[in-house]
């Protein structure tokens, strides 16, 4: 066998060579004492194009056709180094790599009301009887799947939909169960699998682990330096440390040295208000991961899990989080997973609002982070951050090892110095007038002088045009002594805010009429043209704006209370008459 990089492709013409064995399989299925053909039956059902097969499930047939050619491929290969009689230890290696290609080579069907295979408890897939034996069986099941029939007496399968579904579903299951029973094979007979990699296509498999890296989602973000990380001092240091430590994964030896030692916790958990910073240290994260795979030469996958997961379709939302997930058992690669808002993606159980898709989310997120289906080499590491800590399942809450406290800016010099980050831009091109210095991001914070942001309110009041920095930054910590939740967030709404008040103008008509005036110049002139025609942003506008945005969200939440108290009263008012008119029923019987 030919390897690169310890790595064996199959190629078509390996699969080719097993064909007439696939084939002939596919004609001869053994149910109920008869023999079935699998393509006579599929123009049978109601739905997959009569006589002429639709194009789905032509693709679903010539996919199980490359599967059960990789089984018999597989087999074959790992024959001739493992003893011809450890059957159980050869067929679960060959179901586990054909599954696993049907899943990946068919595509996630759309539609509502899909058929779908539930999950079977306990040990389903029998394998262990030799090749032909164990296919027959898996064949004849997944045979008696497509043609079951519903309660009432109607086939299960519609439409060419359900039986792409159907087919992903029986062998999605067929492969979680080839994984989970190979914590019982022997170490020695694993080791001759997990040493080297099998890679059909964009599929590659490395011992009962599979990983696609070409179809892997591609996580956009805007790259974050540890410098524009404001506040969270205490976060910020153990998030880049579990990095740093992370990138010292041996892909060779397929372990992590420091787990040798301690220091790389599996789970970490954020917790703080909305707006503290906690989607922007995983951007730095994200960021600095991406430079420690390049200097370690080591690939690199980004999993976002957020509520878009969840899927109003049965079985759907468990099936796309699986798939996702599947990502970490990648032991050639770094890999980070975030969970982000997970007070709203997970549920806690009993709660009244909780569907099918949130029992899937919250069951298959709690077996990944105890490490089920996974186990944990110092390869991946999982991020989680919630608004409600309170509101997320208790158990799941556990399952995080390590917690870290948001609380997003503090200091006057942290308000300050991210206020400056929002408006870079505009302060390189001047039109920024507020005195003092840039701010340099510290951990050191600095007290702010008792009463500093009241006399600043005051001056403020009084007409003075001049503000500095350090006045702005009190003036937030001020508000922030007064509501808890004015963290970060409010900064952006702020120089949102500002940034519209600055461009207050009209496009002048002539520069596009005259192309010479601006749309001919260069990029530099056409910037410099530009800022002539922007208001400059002064102290006084900042801090007038913070109030404003300030006085807004009291406003808000006082006009809620309101409301809720006129709900509540009229409850309460209903609540009397009825219990008026109960009393007036009775005494007129």
């Amino acid at each position: 066998m030919t390897t690169k990089d310890n790595v064996h492709p199959v190629t078509d013409a390996d699969l080719e060579r097993h064909r007439q064995d696939a084939e002939f399989r596919m004609q001869n299925i053994p149910m109920r004492g008869v023999s079935y053909d699998l393509v006579t039956e599929l123009r049978k059902l109601l739905g997959s194009g009569g006589y002429l097969l639709g194009e789905p499930v032509n693709h679903v047939l010539h996919v199980l056709r490359r599967g059960l050619c990789l089984f018999y491929e597989l087999y074959e290969e790992l024959s001739a180094t493992v003893d011809v009689h450890q059957t159980v230890f050869l067929s679960s290696y060959a179901l586990f790599g054909l599954a696993t290609l049907v899943v990946h080579e068919l595509p996630v069907p759309g539609g509502e009301n899909l058929a779908s295979f539930p999950k079977p408890a306990g040990t389903f897939f029998k394998v262990g009887l030799g090749t032909d034996d164990d296919l027959k069986t898996l064949l004849s099941f997944y045979l008696r799947v497509l043609t079951q029939r519903a309660g009432t007496d109607s086939l299960v399968v519609e439409r060419a939909d359900d039986v792409v579904s159907l087919t992903r579903d029986y062998f999605g299951a067929a492969r979680d169960q080839m994984v989970a029973d190979s914590e019982q094979l022997p170490n020695e007979l694993l080791a001759q699998i997990e040493g080297r990699a099998i890679r059909v296509g964009e599929l590659q498999l490395q011992g009962f682990t599979s990983s696609a890296q070409v179809k892997a989602p591609q996580v956009e973000w805007t790259p974050v330096l540890p410098e524009q990380v404001v506040g969270n001092s205490s976060a910020k240091q153990a998030l880049l440390r579990y990095v740093d430590r992370l990138a010292l994964y041996d892909a060779k030896q397929g372990f992590n040295p420091v787990l040798e030692l301690g220091g790389l916790p599996s789970t970490v958990l954020f917790d703080g208000f909305p707006g503290t910073g906690k989607t922007s240290l995983f951007r730095m994260a994200m960021t600095r991961m991406q430079q420690r795979s390049e200097q370690v030469s080591l690939p690199t996958h980004f999993v976002q899990i957020d509520p878009s997961i969840k899927d109003e379709y049965y079985g759907r939302t468990g099936k796309l989080l699986n798939e996702k997930l599947g990502l970490v058992r990648d032991r050639s690669a770094l890999v980070l997973v975030f969970f982000d808002d997970v007070d709203l993606l997970l549920l806690s159980r009993g709660d009244p609002g909780m569907g099918g898709a949130d029992k899937d989310v919250l069951n298959i997120t709690m077996q990944f982070l105890d490490g089920a289906f996974t186990k944990h080499v110092g390869n991946a590491q999982t991020y989680a951050a919630t608004n409600e800590p309170t509101a997320t399942d208790s158990a799941l809450r556990q399952r995080f090892h390590q917690r870290e406290l948001i609380d997003g800016p503090e200091s006057w010099q942290d308000y300050a110095r991210l206020a400056q980050i929002k408006l870079a831009r505009q302060m390189q091109h001047g039109l920024i007038q507020v005195s003092g210095d840039a701010i340099a991001n510290s951990n050191k914070a600095t007290a702010t002088p008792p009463g500093g942001a009241k006399a600043m309110l005051a001056n403020r009041l009084l007409g003075r045009k001049s503000i500095s920095w350090q006045e702005i930054g009190e003036l937030c910590v001020e508000l922030k002594r007064k509501d808890p939740r004015f963290t970060g967030r409010p900064i952006e709404s702020v120089t949102q805010t500002l940034l519209a008040e600055s461009a207050n103008f009209d496009i002048p008509e002539t520069w596009y009429t005259d192309p010479t005036l601006y749309l001919e110049k260069p990029y530099d002139e056409k910037v410099a043209l530009l800022t002539s025609l922007y208001r400059p942003i002064t102290g006084e506008m900042i801090a007038e704006a913070l109030e404003q945005y300030f006085n807004s969200e009291q406003r808000y939440v006082t006009e809620a209370k309101t409301q809720r108290a006129a709900r509540m009263a009229s409850e309460l008012e209903a609540q009397v008459a009825a219990r008026t008119l109960v009393a007036q029923r009775s005494g007129g019987q």
